[in-house]
């Protein structure tokens, strides 16, 4: 404040606030208050077993206990229904509450997904869907992570819950916070496919643990040639998993599509290159 040509030195600054930082404010706020419901709502459903809806996929009509018909559409799935067989064996990896393992046994009975979810609470929603639709022939659900190494690991319960994973980071992202750390079995995906039929495609999207799944299947892709549908994170985590799973899969022998969202990655031979 200038006061009769002079600075008066108890005037209190105020420092100017722009519209789009206010808006950015209201923004996280209502998003926030928004999900925060939703996850509460959607886990009343679950626990109850209240109401699964009917929700069209790429693959075909499933029911879910979803409250809206989440990734049904989404190209990755696309992608993914159209490089498999009416028998193909396809690995989940990171299957959440099912989206994808559901539409793809939707319309082929004869296919057979190995569904792999760590957490706790989202494999008991996961196997809560497969029972809704009578999927229990198809799909196999493995309550595990899969990563470079087999034992036990801390896992990051999410407040919303398809942000869990074993990096806190992930786990907090969009404002979530951590609900609870709960020690869960992890095992190499070389290990996993000693007790189940190897996999003809993969869809791997593990919130930022891409590269430790492939560290652990090194003997499935050099061995087994499966196609490769992955999502490289790096919103809100380090950055550096595109990169390293970009590496992994070049030195398998296999060659990179980069869609918008997701990769695709087809093996150049039958045999890995040495």
């Amino acid at each position: 404040m200038v006061n009769g040509g002079t600075l008066n030195p108890d005037a209190v600054v105020v420092p100017a606030v722009s519209v789009a930082s206010v808006r950015r404010a209201l923004y996280v706020r209502l998003r926030r208050l928004a999900l925060g419901n939703y996850y509460r709502l959607v886990h009343l459903n679950y626990d109850r077993e209240l109401l699964a809806t009917r929700q069209q996929t790429r693959g075909g009509t499933v029911r879910s206990y979803e409250l809206y018909n989440r990734h049904g559409r989404d190209e990755m799935l696309a992608a993914l229904e159209a490089r498999c067989g009416p028998e193909s064996v396809v690995y989940d990896v990171g299957a959440n509450v099912g989206v994808y393992a559901l539409a793809l046994a939707a319309g082929e009975p004869d296919r057979h997904v190995v569904a792999v979810e760590p957490a706790p609470v989202v494999a008991d929603q996961l196997s809560a869907n497969v029972r809704a639709n009578g999927f229990g022939d198809r799909i196999a659900v493995r309550r595990c992570g899969l990563g470079a190494e087999s034992g036990e690991r801390d896992f990051c319960v999410s407040t919303y819950t398809e942000l869990s994973g074993f990096d806190r980071a992930s786990a907090t992202r969009w404002e979530a916070d951590v609900a609870a750390v709960e020690p869960v079995p992890v095992e190499r995906l070389d290990d996993l496919i000693a007790e189940a039929a190897p996999p003809d495609v993969i869809k791997i999207d593990v919130e930022g643990e891409a590269a430790s799944v492939l560290r652990g299947g090194r003997d499935t892709l050099e061995r087994h040639r499966p196609t490769i549908l992955l999502e490289p994170h790096s919103d809100g985590l380090d950055g550096a998993e595109p990169d390293v799973c970009r590496e992994l899969l070049t030195d398998a022998g296999y060659e990179i599509a980069v869609q918008d969202d997701f990769w695709i990655a087809e093996p150049t031979s039958t045999s890995a290159i040495t």
